[in-house]
């Protein structure tokens, strides 16, 4: 891909049907997490992401602010999204949002795809955002902190958690704060 060409980004809630493709994507996104993360796949080989079905059904919890995205680039599956209204200490409130999992493929990094996804996403909602981040993954708190940085003009916190439930960086903004920007 050149980077001249223009990138048509769709970011498209997924439905249950497409589950086995979020599924699938799963696994790259948890194989490269797995350098920071140190996860292993279970014995048959796979990754396991014990909270995707939960972003259809809660099972019974009144909790249910949990949804997912595909993202896709000129019709193409890029990386998906994982958003639900779990706060740091894990409560679920109906004023915020937080990323819970976020992944674009290899391919697609380092064309604005990850930012234009993010901000797509920011806008969707217009409340307290949280993104947290793994404490190891340098590559992310990076983008994270650019992205969000550039969402906001600037008007973020950053935190260093210690959390049992969370341990490592969160950034916290209001995106109804922030002008609505598309890229």
């Amino acid at each position: 891909m050149k980077n001249h060409e223009k990138l048509n980004i769709e970011i498209l809630q997924a439905t249950v049907d497409q589950k086995p493709i979020l599924r699938n994507l799963m696994q790259y996104y948890k194989y490269d997490t797995s350098e920071y993360t140190l996860a292993d796949p279970n014995p048959f080989g796979q990754f396991d992401y014990n909270y995707l079905d939960h972003y259809w059904t809660e099972h019974g919890m009144k909790c249910e602010g949990r949804t997912a995205y595909l993202v896709k680039v000129n019709g193409q599956l890029a990386g998906f999204a994982l958003v639900n209204n779990f706060d740091l200490g894990l409560k679920c409130r109906d004023d915020a949002r937080n990323i819970a999992e976020f992944f674009i493929m290899r391919k697609w990094r380092r064309l604005g795809v990850g930012k234009a996804a993010a901000f797509t996403l920011f806008n969707c909602f217009q409340g307290q955002w949280e993104v947290k981040q793994e404490r190891e993954n340098q590559i992310a708190q990076r983008f994270w902190e650019a992205a969000i940085r550039e969402y906001t003009n600037g008007n973020y916190v950053k935190l260093d958690s210690h959390l049992p439930e969370w341990d490592g960086p969160v950034i916290r903004f209001h995106s109804r704060d922030a002008v609505a920007r598309t890229t």
